[in-house]
């Protein structure tokens, strides 16, 4: 597993993980961290969770995995975690271990993966998914300004029947039970502690979907 730890990347070993891990409760993890703001915030707000923020571009961690390494009273928190993988190949050292799972305004793969129940994307899920895990995503297909890039153009429509037509029975072929969605509210998005989200409230944000789900293992 490759950790990012400001302008290094370094393997981590499944022991050293697990010892990072063993003195809390739960683990949560940030799909498509980002620049890692949301799992960074997280961490800060749960000390009793081991958060990590995952992402595919190493460079974009960069500076909250620096902040996350300093001593507690200059920022840091040793809580978390950010790592380079993306949903295509996620870390095996993760498979069933986290507890909470967030996905917040996703893009490329992982949305379009989302979206179209991609059946690699949703069996990654599960993967990484501990029994009884929560799930929460927030999708919105038109975060971008024009011109929308090619890999989220062409996207269906999310709305409440989409969801339960076509997202509930492929979530649940992988073991997760859908407990809710519907559209957020302007300001629920808005509180969303994500530098999206940040950049959205700036301007009317569009309309964005929420779903919920549980992992029930054998189901």
């Amino acid at each position: 597993m490759i950790v990012v730890r400001g302008k290094e990347a370094v393997e981590m070993a499944v022991e050293e993980l697990d010892e990072l891990t063993s003195a809390y409760t739960s683990i949560t993890i940030d799909l498509g961290t980002g620049d890692g703001r949301f799992a960074y915030n997280y961490a800060a707000e749960n000390p009793g969770t081991f958060v990590i923020g995952m992402d595919p571009v190493r460079e974009a961690m960069r500076e909250l995995s620096m902040r996350a390494r300093r001593k507690p009273e200059r920022g840091g928190l040793p809580n978390l975690l950010y790592i380079v993988a993306s949903i295509e190949q996620p870390p095996p050292e993760l498979a069933g271990r986290c507890n909470q799972i967030f996905i917040n305004l996703p893009w490329g793969s992982l949305m379009r993966g989302i979206i179209e129940t991609d059946e690699m994307v949703l069996g990654n899920l599960s993967h990484l998914a501990a029994d009884g895990a929560h799930l929460r995503g927030v999708l919105n297909t038109r975060v971008f300004d024009d011109p929308v890039p090619l890999d989220v153009q062409g996207l269906p429509e999310m709305t409440v029947n989409y969801a339960e037509t076509m997202l509930v029975p492929a979530f649940s072929r992988h073991g997760f039970t859908l407990t809710e969605a519907r559209f957020l509210a302007p300001e629920e998005l808005i509180d969303l502690a994500t530098s999206w989200a940040k950049r959205l409230s700036h301007r009317s944000p569009p309309p964005s979907f929420l779903i919920e789900a549980k992992r029930i293992r054998d189901q």
